[in-house]
């Protein structure tokens, strides 16, 4: 079934100017772009949303590498006290040890600074003792030790500048032979 024929309009109204459209309603009717504009508002969101993605995951990630690093140099250093004469290290040797165990993210060049030090727990007697590189004290025949490392995180998020470094530390006993 087809439709009707359309009617003309009526005589009277043939001379009649056709209906003006104001601005605002040609902004509403008229959808062209609207896909740039929908585009625009989503964008910036979600890129700032993936930068703070990635930089998380780069924070956990050099927090696991230094883990790693740290808990295998205390692994051979333990090894190392049970055998008849065992060695210890000094501050720069533990250092390339832990940068050579942790992998590429920990690393003492460029920007990266890497601070290890060799301690005995008594002398860490208060609540936060800060890092200083350089430290290789063994204690006693009988000490407990702590091995601790920091190093810094690349930070490109904004917002992030407080989470610029993370910290391992892994602890080991020198047992007299």
């Amino acid at each position: 079934m087809t439709s009707p024929p359309a009617l003309p309009p009526p005589a009277a109204c043939r001379g009649l100017p056709a209906p003006r459209r104001t601005a605002a309603r040609r902004f509403t009717i008229d959808d062209g772009g609207a896909s740039a504009v929908e585009f625009a508002l989503v964008c910036a969101p979600f890129f700032v949303l993936l930068l703070y993605i990635l930089q998380v995951g780069i924070y956990y990630m050099t927090q696991t590498a230094l883990d790693a690093g740290v808990i295998r140099t205390a692994d051979e250093l333990r090894s190392s006290f049970n055998t008849a004469v065992p060695l210890m290290p000094d501050a720069a040797a533990l250092k390339t040890k832990v940068e050579a165990n942790a992998g590429g993210l920990v690393s003492a060049a460029g920007a990266n600074v890497l601070a290890v030090e060799m301690r005995p727990m008594t002398s860490l007697s208060a609540a936060a003792v800060p890092i200083s590189g350089g430290v290789a004290d063994y204690g006693t025949a009988t000490s407990v030790l702590a091995l601790r490392a920091q190093t810094s995180v690349v930070v490109f998020a904004p917002g992030f500048s407080s989470l610029n470094k993370v910290t391992s530390t892994s602890l080991l006993r020198r047992q007299a032979r």
